[in-house]
């Protein structure tokens, strides 16, 4: 009996976890029982708005279940769910500046899914994709995925260096007759860049003269402590050629809900919805709900959230002054990125993060983040709380001194 064929070679050219290299250390510190830090993923420690809860859904213990919970929903998403979320873009400026919530919006299993059909709607086998670099790590993944071929293009750290650098010149330069799209996120992860409106126009001139698709990730937008922030689609004629990625994950702190969204032009949105209806079919009702209770709050949390987001972010920053680190002050988001480069001299980065991990704190390795980041790394400022985030640092930087001695 003969062999099965090979497995796919696309596939196989998607990256494993990030965290593969430093998972002995991982496991041998939860088999000792010790405590770690968990720095590594960008979750929130604030516990979701009041009224987006799932145990609210069903209401008292003795009323009656809503049994549209347990059947199948709309592919597209609960109208009323696509509608609130249409009335946030147009509150906060986000998004193109006409959305039509039944042809424009598309709900999704989070901003992962919400990628995987935008760019599953536009791209054909072998279609590049520019990725400003250093990008979310599951980008590029997903864009394979879908087909496509990511071409890495290092855009934030040379705009972290000189602000008036021209980052449409850097997307040109990598520019092929295979290129079909743009993809970068603002406020960035994992280094915070916020892209500003210069720097944005600069790259939607070039979109319109090379005709080229932009997949615009939003999911930090709420979160900027400098500057503002613009959405791209809302630029001369990119309505037509946007497609802008949200999520509550980060906005609304229900990443275990995986609700998501993508807002664009009607026809690439009723071709995600294909791709939706053959990759999860809907959206849980119940996370849908969820998510809409979130949407409709009204006790401010999301400014609350940012206050406290920004006071650890200035409180990391202070951590780590003197660290002998290069340590990027993020502008907005969930990050701060750090060039461990000046300690590890030539060292390679896992001998460092592993220490780390022995003292109980864990960092998201930079080489998932893109090729030209491998003595770089991430370190969540939004997973626990403040004081927990300074005893990860302090943690770190006793890493530090026992690798230099």
């Amino acid at each position: 009996m003969g062999e099965p064929l090979p497995l796919s070679r696309t596939a196989q050219v998607i990256r494993a976890s990030v965290f593969a290299e430093l998972a002995p250390h991982i496991e041998a510190r939860a088999r000792r029982g010790e405590d770690l830090i968990e720095l590594h993923l960008g979750d929130s420690h604030r516990a979701p708005p009041d009224g987006a809860r799932f145990s609210r859904l069903e209401g008292a213990p003795h009323d009656a279940p809503d049994p549209g919970l347990y059947r199948y929903g709309a592919i597209a998403g609960l109208d009323a769910l696509r509608e609130a979320f249409a009335q946030r873009l147009a509150a906060l400026g986000f998004g193109p500046a006409t959305v039509d919530p039944a042809a424009d919006v598309l709900v999704t299993c989070g901003a992962t899914h919400a990628l995987f059909c935008a760019t599953r709607a536009i791209l054909d086998p072998g279609d590049e994709v520019l990725v400003a670099a250093p990008y979310w790590p599951l980008a590029v993944g997903v864009i394979r995925a879908a087909g496509g071929v990511p071409v890495e293009v290092p855009v934030t750290t040379h705009l972290y260096a000189d602000p008036s650098a021209d980052a449409s010149a850097l997307f040109e330069a990598a520019v092929t007759p295979r290129t079909r799209a743009l993809y970068f996120i603002t406020p960035n992860n994992p280094d915070g860049k916020v892209f500003s409106r210069p720097t944005l126009e600069g790259m939607a001139r070039l979109a319109v003269a090379r005709g080229l698709w932009v997949f615009a990730d939003e999911v930090y937008a709420d979160y900027i402590y400098e500057g503002t922030h613009t959405s791209i689609a809302r630029l001369e004629g990119m309505a037509a050629r946007t497609l802008s990625i949200h999520s509550l994950s980060k906005s609304h702190a229900l990443a275990g809900a995986r609700v998501g969204f993508v807002v664009g032009p009607s026809r690439a949105i009723a071709v995600a919805r294909r791709i939706a209806t053959h990759t999860v079919f809907n959206v849980p009702v119940a996370a849908q709900h969820v998510a809409l209770a979130a949407l409709r709050d009204p006790d401010g949390w999301v400014d609350a959230s940012r206050r406290d987001f920004r006071q650890a972010r200035d409180a990391t920053l202070i951590a780590l002054d003197g660290a002998g680190v290069r340590a990027l002050a993020p502008d907005g988001g969930s990050y701060v990125f750090i060039d461990f480069e000046p300690v590890l001299r030539g060292r390679p980065l896992v001998e460092l993060l592993g220490a780390a991990i022995e003292r109980g704190v864990l960092l998201a390795p930079g080489p998932g983040f893109g090729e030209a980041f491998g003595s770089w790394a991430r370190l969540c400022f939004t997973a626990v709380p403040r004081e927990r985030v300074l005893d990860g640092v302090a943690r770190l930087r006793a890493a530090i001194e026992h690798l230099v001695g």
